[in-house]
């Protein structure tokens, strides 16, 4: 009997010591941040692969560059994803094998007679026929690259680039900052989504508070300057319930009631909001005045 519930034991044990290595197996193939890309780094890949680049987030200057090499079938961008910036690139592959560079450039790529830095090489290694011919339908599958940055938490304004995507709810009103050095002040920003154009003022930094449109659909819009074709700023509405888009059609068209327009000046809205009021408080006192007489 005794040998019996040794063996039971040891069984047991046994049992909870490959639980464990299976945890923590498990926990060491969770996903997590890419490792930063170092600085003349000498990168293994195949054709058709995708790889991912990573700078330290704290590193100025580095957002919305280009990754940029011969061998990839486009190239990468460098965008904030707290906790670094990374960029994406997919070899291609009709790529020999053989050692290439791959150089950091800004926007735009290099310029006329002008040279990106090197950063780092990647070493191709060959495949066999096989995996050259699947290469295609391989590079097909894979997920667009995800233009939309992550900006790390505590940091203020928005956009803090293009691709900076803010969210809002049908109705949602949000500031917009702008602390560039280009003077943009008293000019309007325009979108399919905003109720009006806000104007962008402020002594400190310049600022405008949008509004989003109650009919806007959920989707991903674009935010331009009055006049200009660029995309300054990008944002996402999200879905509501019907009943939340009717509430919020109804509070948008009071509030445009009072919205200056038609040449009515400021003052004479608020003078009849006031004397609205007034009213309002004189019956109560009337009504207040005969309750107590009888």
């Amino acid at each position: 009997m005794a040998d019996v519930e040794t063996r039971v034991g040891g069984v047991a044990v046994l049992a909870l010591l490959l639980i464990q290595t299976a945890g923590s197996a498990f926990a060491a193939q969770a996903p997590g941040p890419p490792a930063p890309t170092v600085d003349g780094a000498r990168l293994p890949a195949r054709p058709g692969e995708r790889l991912t680049f990573a700078v330290a987030s704290y590193l100025p200057g580095l957002n919305g560059d280009w990754v940029v090499s011969g061998i990839f079938v486009e190239h990468g961008t460098l965008r904030m994803n707290d906790p670094l910036i990374t960029a994406e690139a997919t070899v291609a592959c009709d790529t020999p094998p053989g050692v290439y560079p791959v150089e950091r450039t800004g926007p735009g790529g290099p310029g006329e007679g002008s040279k990106g830095a090197d950063w780092v090489t990647v070493e191709v290694a060959d495949i066999n026929e096989a995996e050259r011919k699947a290469c295609p339908a391989k590079v097909a599958a894979l997920p667009p690259v995800d233009q939309e940055e992550h900006w790390p938490a505590g940091v203020d304004g928005w956009p803090r680039s293009p691709w900076d995507v803010a969210t809002f709810r049908p109705g949602e009103r949000g500031t917009v900052g702008y602390s560039d050095g280009e003077p943009r002040f008293g000019e309007p920003l325009t979108s399919r989504g905003f109720v009006s154009r806000p104007v962008m003022r402020g002594s400190k930094g310049l600022k405008g508070t949008v509004t989003i449109r109650c009919d806007a659909e959920p989707g991903l819009y674009e935010v331009r300057w009055a006049g200009g074709g660029e995309v300054w700023a990008r944002y996402r509405v999200t879905p509501i319930e019907d009943a939340d888009r009717r509430s919020c059609q109804a509070a948008q068209t009071a509030e445009s009631a009072f919205a200056p327009a038609g040449g009515r000046a400021p003052w004479l809205i608020g003078a009849a909001i006031v004397l609205g009021l007034a009213g309002v408080w004189a019956r109560a006192l009337v009504r207040r005045r005969r309750a107590t007489s009888r």
